[in-house]
């Protein structure tokens, strides 16, 4: 009765556009496309059963779907239905207190900041989500008698949803840029991000859980998986982070020499090549927490026992006391890394003898590029106090580790987990804590339940974090999380001091004004 769908390493595409009364687009299109407006699309998969990855149902039944490899194009027979088919990428900016979008086949265009920000805007569409017969189902639609959670605010339904087509990048004045060729933002505490946003204007925001449940619902109907990690691997995870001499015992990854304005550091000869030239660099001195600079590593030079590592960006001195690592790679770095990849959906193909191929590399689902892998993604409108969810529904009410009204409480405290598993990143089962089932509620997508008798590839390939206390949810995985990085992982263990290089941000604008 209903097809199962293969996942393939190839790529998809999608084209779109839609108008808010707030914004001045060059047309105005509506949601539905002819005979097909009435028609759902779906994904199920059978409850307990932790094989069953999905397949495609309804109107989905027999359409297919593939990820782009390198230079290898994928097709997606859902680039020609609603919603998949309006989903685009666009500039926004500020004009006379109107918002302009220019799609990127429009002249002006940019990616570089020059004639606005780049989003990636989402048309409103309907969702089901229910159980029913030992399967549990998504259904998209482009009618329906309640558009996804993502599409109301204060009551209201709006049109279309923004999300950064890159990671949040803070300029000079203090507010979060989507814009190309710039190192994510990482190390502040989790207000500033929220600030950063909020300081572009009313209607900006983190990217939230309400944004990601809509989103991978896109992902998962149109692939037929439930797995991200199967789906499209996981994205830049298999890079290392500095690491201090307490875990570094042989301080293989410490400078050899005090040098002087320099803009190189050698350290001893690595067994696993990790910094390639052309990724990104962070240099620390002595701590984690004391960042001499972020940068790009240029070229290197390997000897017999060493090997130095050169770097743009100003001079620093460097001391026995400094070690290096990677940091997050640069916006859009998918389609400028040595072996990129150019179309909507798919992820480079960087090859080195020590970084697997689904770990290694920047991907993007319909322009939406590092949804998972490379910097986690504090998210704004989820607070745990004690294993106890609190949510916003309303992005004017977002306020970071806030639990009284109008934040509401979802549901009982859920299972602790402090656990961060296997350190190797060796895919074993009995080592980790992949998420079995997700929480009832239509906005969001958390786990209530794992297995460690699994592996990545199953289920959900999601892990499964929340420590006690007053927490927020950074999303996604990071550079060095390996096999771990899903769009459903959210390590919900983060307090209101923390700061790190692994922790950043996204945007998303709602037309609200």
């Amino acid at each position: 009765m209903k097809t199962r769908i293969t996942i393939t390493l190839i790529c998809c595409i999608a084209l779109f556009a839609c108008s808010e009364k707030d914004i001045i687009p060059n047309q105005k299109e509506k949601p539905g496309q002819g005979d097909k407006s009435n028609m759902q699309y779906g994904i199920r998969w059978q409850i307990g059963n932790n094989n069953d990855l999905g397949e495609h149902c309804f109107d989905a039944e027999g359409l297919k779907a593939s990820f782009g490899v390198g230079s290898t194009p994928g097709t997606s027979d859902f680039d020609s239905i609603y919603p998949w088919s309006e989903v685009k990428r666009c500039n926004l900016r500020k004009e006379g207190g109107k918002t302009i979008i220019t799609y990127d086949n429009e002249p002006g265009f940019s990616l570089d900041g020059s004639n606005g920000d780049v989003f990636v805007r989402i048309p409103k569409f309907y969702v089901k989500k229910y159980s029913e017969n030992g399967y549990e189902y998504r259904v998209i639609s482009a009618k329906g008698t309640k558009p996804h959670p993502a599409f109301i605010e204060n009551g209201k339904e709006i049109d279309a949803v923004y999300i950064s087509a890159f990671e949040g990048y803070i300029d000079e004045n203090g507010k979060m840029r989507s814009i190309a060729d710039k190192i994510p933002t990482s190390n502040i505490v989790p207000k500033q991000f929220l600030d950063a946003a909020k300081a572009r204007g009313r209607g900006y925001t983190l990217y939230d859980m309400r944004t990601l449940d809509m989103l991978y619902t896109l992902v998962a109907v149109e692939f037929g998986c439930r797995n991200t990690g199967v789906i499209f691997g996981h994205g830049i995870a298999d890079f290392r982070q500095p690491i201090e001499k307490e875990w570094d015992k042989e301080q293989t990854y410490y400078s050899t020499k005090n040098e002087k304005k320099t803009n190189s550091i050698t350290c001893k000869r690595q067994w696993r090549d990790v910094i390639i030239e052309g990724s990104n660099i962070c240099i620390c001195n002595g701590s984690q927490k004391d960042i001499l600079t972020f940068a790009k590593c240029t070229s290197k030079k390997k000897r017999k026992k060493t090997e130095t590592y050169y770097f743009d960006g100003p001079a620093i001195d460097i001391n026995t006391d400094c070690f290096i690592g990677n940091c997050a790679q640069r916006t859009n770095w998918t389609e400028t890394c040595t072996a990129p990849h150019n179309s909507k959906t798919g992820r480079a193909n960087m090859v080195t003898p020590h970084l697997t191929t689904e770990n290694r590399n920047p991907m993007r689902y319909r322009w939406i590029e590092n949804i998972v892998g490379n910097i986690w993604h504090l998210m704004p409108d989820v607070t745990f106090k004690d294993l106890q969810m609190y949510v916003c529904d309303n992005i004017d009410d977002y306020d970071m580790y806030k639990t009284e009204p109008p934040y509401r409480k979802v549901g009982e405290p859920l299972p602790e987990n402090n656990d961060n598993g296997d350190f190797i990143l060796i895919d074993r089962p009995g080592k980790n804590f992949w998420i079995t089932s997700l929480i009832d509620d239509s906005g969001i997508s958390f786990g209530k339940e794992w297995n460690k008798n699994l592996t990545s590839r199953q289920a959900f390939g999601a892990y499964y974090y929340l420590s006690k206390g007053l927490t927020i949810i950074a999303n996604g995985g990071g550079f060095d999380h390996g096999y771990r990085c899903n769009m459903l992982t959210n390590r919900a263990w983060i307090r209101s001091d923390k700061k790190w290089h692994l922790y950043g941000a996204r945007l998303i604008y709602k037309p609200i004004e």
